[in-house]
């Protein structure tokens, strides 16, 4: 005798009977991943959906100086630009930002939750809260996290250390939350060790058991999760590349998005004023992992230190000429919009002069791509709305 098959709503309520409600999405559901733009088209296309994955946990590593903070500001400010309530936050890890650096790549620092410290614990906890109980009633709570506020869209009322001024920012326009940086953060074993004592793979052991946390929080919350990574060498290695990034492969496996920078050596790769100053220089990223779209892409652009990507027109011509948006009609001459046949030079002129139109076509047609958002299980529980707040009344679960 065979078994009655389940169809339509009936096999999904099923399926969510057994692996809870949520967690099965229905097909209609899965959409286009949300982005943000990087502010640099070649990186853009390399990533392959036109731009940061919203929703995602992502990982910039390099050496110093090759433009990993910068590329996080400039995410920053995309992010603000397209709407005058968008807001982003930044953990400081390594309390080194400056708010007048940041304003000059078009961060709005009265739109940024900036939270300086480097205890990993309380980092973690503030972003996906804590489950407390009433030692008087017994009754389990949940403090809510970061990610908790952006759902429920709360707003946060607090004074920015930066600008010192009291700012009122509404969580759910929260589309970046940027951490600098994984290398720096300081495990409760760390913290509570003796000056001189050794200790292996703290951050590794920590990340290992908190990023199981946190990319669900990252996903329902839909952010832009920008982690900033340092790069060591492993001594005694002989054979492959030697740099390793702090965290061990917990964080690798975790994000989603894998980039790796680091600038160019050479006289034609740096930026100078007319007072032969360095100013910039051009970074190659590398798209070492990638689970939107196809991964081991790389892409060049260079930044200057005071106003961050430049040259996009001479970048759209190259990823215009790579995608076949730009037709090379010989060895020297290009055509635009079927435009008269023109030497490089021209054509760059030409997309200075019609940016706008240029870049939209571009990206509707070659740097989009398609890929499914994650969906996470919902933690239905009592929220306290403090997510920082001290009770005696309460122990932590």
């Amino acid at each position: 005798m065979s078994e009655k098959l389940l169809t339509g709503s009936d096999a999904y309520k099923q399926l969510s009977s057994l692996f809870g409600e949520d967690s099965v999405v229905r097909p209609e559901s899965i959409q286009k991943v949300d982005i943000i733009k990087t502010n640099s088209p070649g990186l853009d296309r390399a990533i392959g959906v036109g731009g940061w994955p919203r929703g995602r946990l992502i990982q910039i590593a390099g050496q110093q100086s090759s433009g990993k903070t910068l590329l996080s500001l400039c995410a920053i400010a995309q992010w603000q630009a397209l709407d005058p309530e968008n807001c982003a936050a930044f953990l400081d890890a390594e309390f080194t930002y400056d708010p007048r650096w940041a304003a000059k790549f078009g961060v709005d620092n009265d739109r940024v939750y900036l939270v300086k410290s480097n205890d990993a614990a309380p980092l973690f906890t503030g972003l996906v809260g804590k489950v407390r109980k009433n030692k008087v009633t017994q009754k389990v709570t949940k403090v809510a996290g970061l990610f908790d506020m952006i759902e429920s869209n709360q707003e946060i009322t607090y004074e920015n250390p930066a600008t010192k001024k009291v700012v009122t920012l509404k969580c759910g326009k929260m589309g970046v939350i940027v951490l600098d940086s994984v290398a720096n953060l300081q495990t409760p074993t760390e913290s509570e060790a003796e000056v001189g004592k050794q200790n292996m793979a703290l951050t590794a052991r920590f990340l290992s058991v908190e990023l199981k946390k946190l990319t669900p929080g990252i996903a329902r919350s839909n952010v832009a999760f920008i982690a900033i990574n340092q790069v060591r060498t492993d001594l005694g290695k002989m054979f492959g590349n030697p740099e390793s990034s702090p965290g061990g492969r917990a964080l690798k496996h975790a994000c989603s998005l894998m980039v790796e920078v680091a600038p160019m050596g050479g006289v034609d790769n740096v930026l100078l004023s007319a007072s032969e100053e360095k100013i910039g220089h051009r970074v190659r990223a590398k798209v070492s992992k990638n689970k939107v779209a196809d991964p081991n892409k790389q892409a060049e652009f260079f930044v200057n230190y005071s106003e961050g990507i430049v040259n996009q027109n001479d970048e759209i011509f190259d990823v215009g000429v790579k995608t076949g948006f730009v037709k090379k009609v010989t060895a020297q001459t290009y055509s635009i919009f079927d435009e008269k046949p023109a030497k490089k030079d021209k054509v760059v002129e030409f997309i200075a002069a019609n940016r706008e139109r240029v870049e939209s076509e571009l990206r509707t047609h070659y740097l989009s791509g398609q890929a499914a958002d994650v969906t996470a299980e919902s933690i239905e529980e009592e929220t306290v709305s403090d997510p920082f707040a001290e009770d005696d009344e309460f122990e932590d679960v």
